[in-house]
C-alpha cells in the first residue's frame, strides 16, 4: 500500500529466471499467488526472463573473492598506543590486515596503570585480536620506546610488573610465525 505511488508512476519489470508456472501449480502457494496477482494486476507489472550473466561480471566477482595464494605472505600491521592519567587509562588499537581490512578498537581500563603498563595492555589486546583473526605474520608499531626496546632485547625489564607484562607479551608473540616491532615517534 505504501508503494502504490511508485508502482503507479513507473513501469515495473521483474527479471527472474525462476519458473513462475511451477509456483502456481503448488496448491498451498497457488491461493497466495492468486491473491497477490489480483492485488498487483492494476499496476501492469511485467515479468521477463533474466539474461545470462556477462562473462566480465563473473570474472570480476571471482577475482575479487578468490583468496590470495598461500605462497604470498599475509602481513598484518598492528598500531598500538596506551596512555594513563590521574582519571584512568586507556588504549587504542588499529589492525590492518590483507586486502586493506582494518579494525579499530579503543579500551578503557578500570584499574590504575602507568603509561608503560597501558602500552603493554594495548599490545596484548592487539596481539589477541590479530591471533583471533588468524594472523600469522604481524608487524607492530608503537610509540613506546621502552616497550619496543624491551621486546627487541635491547633493554631489560627491571620493574617487577613490567617483567610480567614482558613475559606475557613474549609468550603471545611466540604464537606467530613472524613478528616485528618498530618504534614510531
Amino acid at each position: 500500500r505504501h508503494l502504490r505511488p511508485y508502482f503507479q508512476s513507473h513501469q515495473v519489470i521483474v527479471k527472474t529466471d525462476y519458473p513462475i508456472k511451477q509456483i502456481l501449480r503448488k496448491p498451498g502457494l497457488a491461493r497466495r499467488m492468486i491473491a497477490w496477482s489480483v492485488e498487483l494486476s492494476e499496476f501492469g507489472i511485467q515479468y521477463e526472463s533474466r539474461g545470462a550473466l556477462k562473462a566480465q561480471c563473473l570474472a570480476d566477482f571471482v577475482a575479487e573473492l578468490t583468496p590470495t595464494s598461500a605462497n604470498e605472505p599475509q602481513v598484518w600491521t598492528l598500531h598500538v598506543d596506551g596512555s594513563s592519567n590521574s582519571k584512568g587509562g586507556g588504549a587504542g588499537i588499529f589492525l590492518e590486515g590483507p586486502n586493506q581490512v582494518t579494525l579499530e578498537k579503543s579500551l578503557k581500563f578500570n584499574f590504575k596503570v602507568t603509561n608503560n603498563q597501558a602500552e603493554y595492555e594495548a599490545l596484548l589486546a592487539g596481539l589477541r585480536l590479530a591471533r583471533d583473526l588468524g594472523a600469522r605474520i604481524v608487524s607492530c608499531n608503537s610509540d613506546s620506546k621502552l616497550m619496543v626496546e624491551q621486546l627487541s632485547g635491547t633493554y631489560q625489564a627491571k620493574d617487577v610488573l613490567l617483567q610480567r607484562y614482558f613475559h606475557v607479551a613474549s609468550h603471545q608473540i611466540s604464537s606467530f610465525d613472524e613478528f616485528t616491532i618498530q618504534h614510531v615517534p
